[in-house]
C-alpha cells in the first residue's frame, strides 16, 4: 500500500491522473516507434515521465532499507479497469485512511522492532496476526487486540515520539495475565 500511496503522491504533485500519465507514455512511445515522424506530441512529452517517476516512488517506498541487489527495477504499476483516485476532505481524514490501510504493516513493524515479545497474552495475539487473519482469533484475543494492541498502533502511527513512554506505561499498568503455575508450590512443602 505504501507504494501505491507514494505513486499517487507523484501523480498529485504533477496534477496528472494515472490515466493521463499512462496515455502520455503510450503516445510518446508510439511517436518514438514511428521514428519521431509527424507532429511532436508536446502535451504528452511534458508529462510522459510522470508514470516512470510514480513507478520509482513506489519502488522506493516499498523497498526502503533493502539491499540494493534485492530492489526491483520497477514496481510494475498497472492501470485498473476503473481507476480510483484517492480524495480526502481533510488532512485528518487522509491520515486516518492511511492508518486504516497500513495497520497490518504497522503491527508487523512494531513486532520486528521488538515490541510485544514478553510472552503476554496480547503478545501472542500480535504474532497470531502475522498474516492479518482475524478469523483465527478467539473472542478474548480479539478483545486483547482492541484494548491493548490497537491503541498502541495508533500511537505508533500518529504520535511516534510518544510511543516508547506510552508503551512502557501501558505495559506496566496491564496485568501480565499469565497462567498460574502450581509446580513451584511443592518445592517448599514441609
Amino acid at each position: 500500500m505504501r507504494g501505491l500511496l507514494a505513486a499517487q503522491e507523484v501523480f498529485d504533485k504533477a496534477s496528472v491522473t494515472p490515466d493521463q500519465a499512462a496515455m502520455a507514455r503510450f503516445v510518446v512511445e508510439g511517436w518514438d516507434i514511428r521514428g519521431f515522424a509527424g507532429k511532436v506530441p508536446e502535451e504528452e512529452l511534458a508529462i510522459c515521465t510522470v508514470w516512470d517517476e510514480a513507478d520509482q516512488a513506489a519502488v522506493q517506498a516499498c523497498c526502503a532499507g533493502w539491499p540494493a541487489d534485492k530492489v526491483p527495477r520497477s514496481a510494475e504499476l498497472e492501470l485498473v479497469r476503473e481507476p480510483q483516485r484517492f480524495r480526502f476532505t481533510s488532512e485528518e481524514e487522509r491520515s486516518e485512511w492511511l492508518f486504516q490501510t497500513a495497520d497490518a504493516g504497522i503491527l508487523e513493524e512494531m513486532c520486528e522492532e521488538g515490541y510485544f515479545n514478553d510472552g503476554r497474552p496480547e503478545d501472542e495475539v500480535a504474532f497470531l496476526l502475522d498474516d492479518w487473519d482475524f478469523e483465527r482469533l478467539t473472542e478474548g484475543q480479539r478483545k486483547l487486540y482492541d484494548e491493548r494492541i490497537y491503541p498502541l498502533m495508533r500511537i505508533w502511527f500518529f504520535e511516534r515520539e510518544r510511543f516508547e513512554g506510552e508503551y512502557a506505561r501501558r505495559r506496566e499498568e496491564w496485568p501480565r495475565d499469565l497462567p498460574h503455575d502450581n509446580r513451584q508450590l511443592s518445592l517448599f512443602a514441609a
